[in-house]
């Protein structure tokens, strides 16, 4: 028999937990055809995976190559490709790039980044697969509707509850939205246009998603003091609903904060027992990736960015904020800004370099930052503890994700620093497991590939059997692992060979030529 692509003398670990069993995998297509001994079998590609694991196409289930505007900028999305990245599902933290019921809505992602230069050419989220679908696509893209790009749609730049009927045409959006292919909605109750949010108003979001038995994705009102709260409102609202939850980039921020980890930890198994359909991501990193505005108080950026700049102003409102600032537990010292595009100057410098230089202090340094971004800088703070990450990523309701964007090799620094998940998320979880032997190559593999697919109800996905979608990794489990850094984030992951989507090489070590197969998926 003659197959398109024989993967040859490789050591398959299949996505299910199943063990690790040595076996030949024939394509064609961009369907697996054949799993098994395939001596007699020849391939038109002839691919040698001995001494390597080969395994489902990585599925990140947390990825924001959306709002970050990469995936109309770097379609090929090489930075998660060449780490075994296939499937990505966008759409999280409340924004999307569709649907857009007014201008307004587009606003939505200006916190990530600046809408100077982009070409919007949709309006409803079936129009935006569309036009996705014309992009030479690096790996499979699926979508999720941002609550707060539909509701700021509706709503304007007012920063309130909706009204019963503008609750009502949100709901109809949503709905409209998942019918075109949305794999459910995303909210994102820390940000300011959704922090105002009603408990009637987001009940009726989750409900929406359970009318469509899709997923309701969820960032945190807190992921430091607040935790356990902010998650019993989630499980809440699911549980009520009877919405399946993923939990976003789950984590315990602050040192005086990790000793929530217990009780936030049993507040989800305790909802998971009870029957609610809840997990949570975690990326491999102690570091975060956030928008500076959200370490100030709730009522300081509620309005958005005019509001932030005004109470930057002035200088009441300036003083109470500071107030604020000095009581955080937090150490604003070593936070560093990664990127501000108004000021690029100042990426790669702490705070605490700012304040020196500036002869301020470290509080006043963090305003003078917003105030000369406009409101727009993304920062890295180094505030989470490896012991409560390694737990996460060992827990059996948890899944492993980028929270990172796609992102091309040739992207210039001098636009700012991206985090070094954008390269390396995968290839730096699977060392940890070889290094740290928390978990079988097994489960941790399921973890990244048919965990989340089943989440998505992607049932072709995320493992290898006859007739599975085509989107493989080879790799080599005593080399993988992420060269990346957050000097230098733009660095190819060590140990990765190979990696097919759709049954056609999109990265091959040291070749130059890769394929762009993703699809767009519904």
């Amino acid at each position: 028999m003659t197959f398109d692509i024989l993967i040859k003398k490789g050591t398959v670990i299949d996505g299910l937990a199943n063990e690790p069993f040595a076996a030949d995998v024939g394509i064609v297509g961009n369907r697996i055809k054949a799993v098994g001994n395939l001596q007699q079998a020849r391939g038109r590609q002839e691919i040698s995976a001995a001494d390597c694991f080969v395994t489902p196409g990585f599925i990140d289930i947390q990825n924001h190559s959306d709002s970050y505007l990469t995936l109309l900028d770097h379609p090929g999305m090489d930075g998660l490709v060449s780490q075994g990245i296939t499937t990505v599902l966008v759409g999280h933290c409340g924004t999307s790039l569709a649907p857009l019921p007014s201008a307004e809505a587009f606003k939505s992602i200006q916190k990530w980044r600046s809408l100077v230069g982009a070409n919007i050419n949709w309006q409803t989220f079936d129009e935006y697969l569309a036009a996705l679908s014309g992009y030479p696509l690096g790996a499979n893209v699926a979508g999720l509707v941002g609550h707060a790009t539909v509701r700021r749609g509706i709503l304007g730049d007012q920063l309130r509850a909706a009204t019963p009927e503008e609750s009502r045409i949100v709901d109809d959006v949503l709905r409209r939205s998942m019918d075109a292919g949305a794999f459910g909605v995303s909210l994102g109750l820390v940000y300011a246009h959704e922090v105002n949010s009603s408990e009637q108003e987001l009940l009726a979001v989750a409900k929406a998603t359970a009318s469509r038995e899709k997923l309701l994705s969820v960032h945190l009102r807190s992921e430091g003091s607040h935790v356990v709260p902010a998650l019993s409102e989630v499980i809440d609202l699911a549980e009520k609903a009877g919405t399946a939850l993923k939990i976003s980039h789950f984590k315990i921020r602050g040192q005086s904060n990790y000793h929530y980890l217990d009780e936030a930890l049993s507040t989800i198994d305790r909802a998971y027992q009870r029957g609610v359909e809840v997990f949570f991501d975690i990326y491999p990193y102690t570091t975060s990736w956030t928008v500076l505005y959200t370490y100030l108080p709730k009522w300081a950026y509620e309005g958005g960015k005019k509001s932030i700049l005004q109470n930057l102003k002035d200088r009441t409102a300036r003083e109470r904020i500071l107030v604020h600032l000095r009581g955080l537990e937090a150490n604003l010292g070593a936070v560093f800004v990664a990127s501000a595009e108004s000021n690029p100057g100042l990426a790669g410098k702490t705070l605490a370099q700012i304040a020196v230089n500036q002869e301020v202090s470290v509080e006043e340094a963090l305003l003078r930052v917003l105030g000369g971004t406009a409101a727009q800088a993304i920062v890295f703070d180094r505030n989470l503890s490896e012991d409560i990450m390694l737990s996460l990523l060992a827990h059996p309701l948890s899944v492993v994700a980028s929270d990172g964007a796609g992102y091309g090799f040739a992207y210039s620094a001098t636009q700012g620093l991206v985090h070094p998940r954008c390269f390396g998320a995968m290839p730096r979880f699977l060392s940890l497991v070889r290094e740290k032997k928390f978990m079988s190559w097994s489960e941790a593999i399921k973890k990244i590939t048919s965990r989340p697919a089943d989440k998505m109800k992607l049932s072709n996905r995320g493992r290898i059997a006859v007739g599975a979608a085509a989107d493989l990794v080879i790799f080599d489990p005593e080399t993988i692992g992420s060269r990346a850094t957050y000097e230098n984030p733009y660095q190819e992951a060590d140990g990765v060979s190979y990696v097919l989507v759709n049954g056609q090489v999109a990265f091959a070590a040291r070749a130059e030529s890769r394929a762009t197969a993703g699809k767009i998926l519904k």
